[in-house]
This record gives C-alpha cells, sequence and structure tokens, in this order.
C-alpha cells in the first residue's frame, strides 16, 4: 500500500509539473518541451533525486512515446507535400542533407544513429517560430514547413527502420506498410459508404467515438508491430498518417487527441526522460555537444543553398539555421536507442543537452540571420 502510495505521489509530482511547464515557458519564451525536460533533471537523478522509477511511471512514459509518434504522423500533410511546386529541390536538400550527416558520423566513427538524428527538423518549432514572425504563409514560410514535414517523415521512417535487425523483421516492416495500404482502402471505402457513420467521429456527441476510434487504430497498430517484432513508435506513427490523409479536415478531433496527447501523455515522457538524465554527465562530453550543434547546422545550411535561385543566398543560410531545429523526436529517438544499446547513457545525456541547446539556438540564429527589412516580419 505504502509503495502504491509513492507511485502515486511521483505521478502527482509530474501531472504539477506538466501543468505548470507551458505556463513559465510562455513566460521565459523556451519551448514547453524543454522546460519539461529540464525539471524532469531537477527532480530527477541531476539533483533531487525525488522521482523514482516504477511499473506506472514506465507504463505512462512509453504510452506518450508512441502518442508522441501517432500524433508526428498526424501532423504529415501528405497534400501540402505533393503540391510543392519545389518538391525537386524540397527532396534534394533531404538527400544531401542526409549524405553529409552519414559522411560526418563516418568520419567521427559515429554509430550511423547519429546521422538520422543530425538529418531531423523539429516541425513545431520551425512553425511556431514562423509564425512568430508572420511568414508561415509566404511562399518562404511554406517551403520551409514542407521541407521540415519531408525530413520529418523520412527521419522517422529511417529511425524505425534502423532499430530492426535481420531482414526478416524488415520484410514484417514491409508487411506493416502493407498492413497500413489495406487499412487507408478500407477507410476510404468506409467514407464512401457509411458517411453518416465516419462524421460522428468527428461530432461532441458524448461518446466521442472518434477519440475512441482514433485510439483503437494506433493501438492496433502498436499491437501489431510488437507481433512482428518491430518497433512500436512505427505502427504509432503509420496510425497517425493514415489518420491524416484518410479523414482531411479533421480539425475538431485532431484538436481532442492533441489535447489528451499533449495535455497529459506525452509531458510524462518528456519529464521521465529528463528524470532519468544525469546532467553532470553531460557536461563531461560537452565536446560532444559543441560537436553535434556544429555538424546539425552544417548538414542543412550547406543544402540550403539549393534554394539560393528561388530567395537569395541570406534567406536560404536563415532557412538552413532553422531547419537545424531539434527537439521531440531527438529526445524520443534517443530514448530508443539507449534503450536498444547504441549509445550509452552519456552519450544520451549529451545528445539530450544538444537537442535543447539547438531548440534555443537554431530559432535564434534563423531571426538574426533573415533579413529584418522585409515586410511581415517584426
Amino acid at each position: 500500500m505504502i509503495e502504491v502510495a509513492g507511485e502515486f505521489a511521483t505521478i502527482a509530482l509530474i501531472s504539477a509539473i506538466a501543468f505548470v511547464s507551458p505556463i513559465i515557458a510562455e513566460r521565459v519564451k523556451i519551448p514547453a518541451v524543454v522546460l519539461e525536460i529540464v525539471l524532469g533533471m531537477v527532480f530527477g537523478v541531476s539533483f533531487l533525486n525525488i522521482i523514482q522509477e516504477s511499473e506506472w511511471l514506465s507504463f505512462l512514459s512509453l504510452f506518450g512515446l508512441i502518442f508522441l509518434m501517432f500524433l508526428a504522423g498526424l501532423e504529415i500533410e501528405v497534400e501540402n507535400v505533393l503540391r510543392s511546386g519545389n518538391l525537386k529541390q524540397i527532396v534534394a536538400f533531404f538527400s544531401l542533407s542526409l549524405s553529409l550527416a552519414v559522411v560526418f558520423a563516418v568520419l567521427m566513427g559515429f554509430d550511423l544513429f547519429y546521422a538520422i538524428i543530425l538529418t531531423n527538423v523539429a516541425v513545431g518549432v520551425v512553425v511556431s517560430v514562423l509564425r512568430e514572425v508572420g511568414l508561415e504563409k509566404e511562399n518562404f514560410g511554406q517551403i520551409n514547413i514542407v521541407t521540415a514535414l519531408v525530413s520529418d517523415f523520412s527521419t522517422m521512417f529511417l529511425l524505425s527502420i534502423y532499430f530492426l535487425t535481420g531482414l526478416l523483421q524488415i520484410a514484417f516492416a514491409l508487411m506493416i506498410i502493407l498492413v497500413f495500404y489495406v487499412a487507408y482502402r478500407f477507410g476510404k471505402l468506409a467514407i464512401w459508404y457509411f458517411p453518416d457513420f465516419i462524421s460522428r467521429w468527428f461530432s461532441d456527441e458524448p461518446s466521442e467515438i472518434g477519440v475512441r476510434g482514433s485510439l483503437a487504430i494506433m493501438i492496433l497498430f502498436v499491437g501489431l508491430s510488437s507481433l512482428l517484432g518491430v518497433e512500436a513508435i512505427l505502427g504509432a506513427f503509420l496510425a497517425g498518417v493514415l489518420l491524416s490523409i484518410t479523414f482531411r479536415g479533421g480539425r475538431k478531433l485532431y484538436d481532442k487527441l492533441y489535447g489528451m496527447g499533449f495535455g497529459f501523455f506525452i509531458p510524462i515522457f518528456f519529464i521521465k526522460t529528463g528524470s532519468e538524465l544525469n546532467i553532470f554527465q553531460g557536461i563531461e562530453r560537452l565536446d560532444l555537444v559543441i560537436i553535434l550543434l556544429l555538424a546539425s547546422m552544417l548538414v542543412k545550411i550547406v543544402p540550403s543553398l539549393i534554394f539560393s535561385p528561388v530567395f537569395g543566398v541570406r534567406k536560404a543560410i536563415s532557412m538552413g539555421a532553422l531547419q537545424s531545429t531539434k527537439l521531440s523526436l531527438t529526445v524520443a529517438g534517443v530514448a530508443i536507442a539507449m534503450t536498444a544499446g547504441i549509445i550509452t547513457e552519456i552519450e544520451a545525456t549529451a545528445l539530450v543537452t544538444f537537442t535543447i541547446v539547438s531548440c534555443l539556438l537554431s530559432p535564434t540564429l534563423f531571426q538574426y540571420l533573415y533579413p529584418s527589412f522585409l515586410p511581415n516580419t517584426r
């Protein structure tokens, strides 16, 4: 009984941290996710050591990670990617960025996991920064957003595949993609033949059919991934993409899912991740943090010069700086890689430290580089 009370006390503390984090983050002008990780460190092994490991906390944190990947898939706007008039440049940007990251990892003797992390982009931060300066509707902003989406989708998929071992698991991963396609076709038929039932998914009825159905699809794909020996994040991500491309315009349903995820489950994942990191170990590898920061800028700014004919050199470089932002997917990847034994605990702490600095430094550098005299900027 005392042990259960202690577990609930820990979860109550984490819930309180999750509540105050966005309020404080808004005042100090940093992403709430960053503050959640930092406060997790404060109450974790780095300082106070109040947050203790438990089965309840582990489950809620894992569910938060799954929910995060599900919502990452839900954010993918495939139509925007396909409609972009600069799709060739965007694909070239990602390809060159990944190639440079791989070369860097090989030269430094790092695992290729580092190349995937360096290629990733924090879409949420990119969109937020562009909105702040009033560029999200401009051509420059739209291309930035689509480029971030392509990078996020591609690295999410690469990250999922990377943790597979052997041809059989890769075959199973392809089987999940086949299931995804069948589910997509089935969803289209359901919309056509049962429009009244599907419309209930987006209504405000008390039974919340849409939320229940969405969670059922997510858990179904996660369960299938587990049965096939594939990382659960791939199943969750594909479930999110399935909903995104099947039910376009379901803003009300999406808002409910975002509320559930970012309102409770996802903050638990970030706070628990921070609580398990020893910041003093990260300081021991300050050299690695600095190297990763420089590399993340290099692998984005050099490819961004592809857009010089469209925007000019200075704008293109500012785009590269913004695209170097890392956040949630990086932290999620680090957590999985550490569990899989690909990186050490010290490396994991250094990578999270790099992530936190990146999501503060990159947007600041972007606003410094972007020509401030242009209209629609503040």
